[in-house]
């Protein structure tokens, strides 16, 4: 017993000295502050090439659509009354200056003259710019456009008016100094005179050889004679300015009456020389 119990009181002892395992208590994560890192700025991305470009906008050519391209009369109209108005008093002027005669002597021509530049300034420069028409073209009723159908930029009427006139210039120019060429000055001028007479002389054939019947500074800026319609509203001025293509349209029936004439008077001695030769035919046959 007394073994036993000895026993007992080691087991007892041994369980007094064993400790109470303590639980494991978990550790509060304590978050770590983020450290903020240094961004680079990205440099921006070459743009990619373009693998497709883009269209590029085609540019009308050609007569635009819903015009129709002034025939030779209403050209022969227009060409005859600009020059009319243009050399009409220039050449009485110089006329008058020459001779010195004609109701006053010089000093009406001096009159004439200064007429004359007003009248070829109005109609080359200030007519176009303000109507964007001469008065040969309201005469004629033809008007000036461009690829897209409108009115071309103011210098193409002026450089194409003034042609004509830079042209007489140059013949001039030719004419005065062409017998002092070893004159330094007297040169220049005659070079500046053959080359105004040049660039009317290709003006010329270029009108010719088009299909389109454009001049030099046509083709330059694109642009076409065209017949012009009146719309009935104009007032003013213009009215008045459309009222000149009376005229020229009772020109054009006077013109296409005599033409008509000489059609039928060809056709009539056609018909005769026919007629004559079928007689003599016959007569030759009743004699054989």
């Amino acid at each position: 017993m007394r073994w036993n119990e000895m026993g007992l009181l080691d087991k007892v002892d041994n369980l007094e000295e064993v400790k109470p395992v303590k639980k494991a208590v978990a550790k509060k994560a304590v978050a770590k502050k983020a450290v903020a890192r240094k961004t680079t700025p990205k440099r921006p991305a070459a743009k990619a090439a373009k693998t497709t470009t883009r269209e590029a906008k085609l540019r009308p050519t050609g007569l635009p659509e819903g015009f129709e391209l002034a025939g030779g009369m209403p050209r022969y109209i227009s060409w005859l009354i600009n020059f009319a108005v243009n050399f009409g008093l220039l050449i009485m002027g110089v006329s008058m200056n020459i001779t010195s005669s004609g109701g006053g002597g010089p000093g009406a021509s001096t009159w004439i003259l200064a007429g004359a530049i007003a009248a070829i300034l109005v109609n080359t420069m200030i007519m176009p710019v303000w109507t964007g028409r001469n008065f040969g073209e309201f005469t004629s009723r033809t008007k000036y456009i461009n690829v897209y159908g409108n009115r071309p930029l103011f210098l193409h009427p002026i450089f194409n008016n003034l042609l004509g006139f830079l042209s007489l210039i140059g013949f001039f120019f030719v004419f005065t100094s062409m017998s002092e060429l070893s004159d330094k000055k007297e040169l220049t001028y005659f070079v500046i005179g053959i080359i105004l007479m040049v660039i009317w002389v290709v003006n010329f054939f270029f009108k010719k050889n088009s299909d389109y019947s454009q001049g030099l500074f046509d083709m330059m800026f694109k642009c076409y004679l065209v017949k012009h319609v009146a719309t009935g509203e104009e007032t003013g001025w213009f009215a008045r300015f459309e009222a000149l293509g009376d005229f020229g349209d009772k020109y054009t029936e006077k013109s296409a009456a005599r033409e008509t004439k000489r059609a039928e008077r060809a056709e009539e001695k056609i018909n005769k020389a026919k007629q004559a030769k079928a007689e003599n035919d016959s007569e030759d046959q009743s004699k054989d």
